[in-house]
């Protein structure tokens, strides 16, 4: 939570009213605490403050006489107990001319959206307001793909993970223990604690053999800083360099270094060399080294991160 605010500031913004993220209210004015504070929660941006002022009249004035603020907190405390999910907040109180009010920051949440009400599901004959555990449950439903994984939940799943060109199966006991709009949770042995996987990893099929949901899953051991490299990579070599750049590079990275005043290959002049080396320098993909402490020969030196980039993406648009 991102709350920087200190009664300076407070009361600076008590007063501006081109501040959409202030509301006033009178301490008598209670019935609409509860709606400002998830309208701050939802709209604010996520972390910073929004200030709701307990006790301010609607011209930026705290009101008079005063009111008991300790008993307004209380207030407040208990409407915000039927928020859903709850809502972090900071109240502070602030003083002005000799009289004081309370100041209630409410930076944007990361939790939306928040309702002002519970959220109740059925466990047995009753009606009980919904767990943090059971609210998520109900807020994946609304994303088709998590509702239909969460449909299978607690059951048994066939579940595969796909390298390259091979499929390895998951063992046939596999569960499918939760599931969320981010990722979903496989349990395959019960002495082993359960395996968490982005949905992004995960696609939707049915065993028809089996009669039962089929999970297949991307490489888990890829590793996701390779792939942005990748992209980076194919982004400059594709698109800012031409082929002939692209022949350069790729005669760079079979030789390590290249002198860069010497052209690497006759056929392509000098000068086209120096500007599609400059675009490889400026995106990092290639360094200017010079030897004998800068007053050497100058080389062309790929960068050693982008080495298994390269090597994958240099095969590909060149054929």
């Amino acid at each position: 939570m991102i709350v920087d605010l200190n009664e300076s500031d407070l009361l600076s913004r008590m007063k501006n009213y081109e501040d959409h993220f202030v509301e006033r209210k009178v301490v008598g004015d209670e019935k609409d605490w509860k709606k400002t504070a998830v309208a701050f929660a939802n709209s604010s941006p996520i972390g910073v403050p929004a200030v709701l002022y307990i006790g301010v009249k609607d011209n930026g004035e705290i009101e008079s006489p005063q009111r008991n603020l300790d008993e307004a907190q209380k207030k407040f405390n208990f409407k915000m107990q039927q928020v859903y999910p709850r809502i972090p907040y900071v109240p502070k109180i602030i003083s002005e001319n000799g009289l004081q009010a309370l100041a209630v920051i409410i930076p944007g949440s990361e939790f939306r959206p928040h309702f002002a009400g519970l959220s109740y599901v059925r466990r047995g004959s009753q009606s009980d307001p919904a767990s943090d555990e059971q609210f998520a449950e109900l807020i994946a439903q609304r994303n088709s793909k998590a509702a239909l994984i969460l449909s299978w939940k607690g059951k048994n799943i066939t579940a595969l993970t796909r390298t390259g060109d091979s499929e390895i199966p998951w063992p046939n006991n596999t569960v499918l223990a939760d599931c969320n709009q981010f990722y979903a949770t496989l349990k395959r042995y019960d002495y082993e604690p359960p395996v968490s996987l982005p949905l992004s990893r995960i696609e939707i099929n049915f065993d028809n053999l089996k009669c039962r949901l089929q999970l297949e899953i991307s490489d888990v051991n890829r590793d996701a800083w390779n792939v942005e490299l990748q992209k980076h990579v194919h982004q400059i070599v594709g698109y800012e360099m031409t082929h002939e750049g692209q022949v350069l590079l790729n005669y760079l990275l079979r030789v390590s270094k290249s002198e860069a005043l010497r052209p690497f290959l006759p056929e392509i002049p000098i000068e086209v060399q120096h500007k599609q080396m400059d675009i490889a320098i400026k995106n990092q993909l290639v360094l200017r080294q010079q030897e004998r402490g800068g007053i050497g020969t100058a080389y062309y030196v790929i960068n050693a991160e982008f080495v298994p980039a390269l090597k994958k993406v240099l095969p590909l648009i060149l054929g």
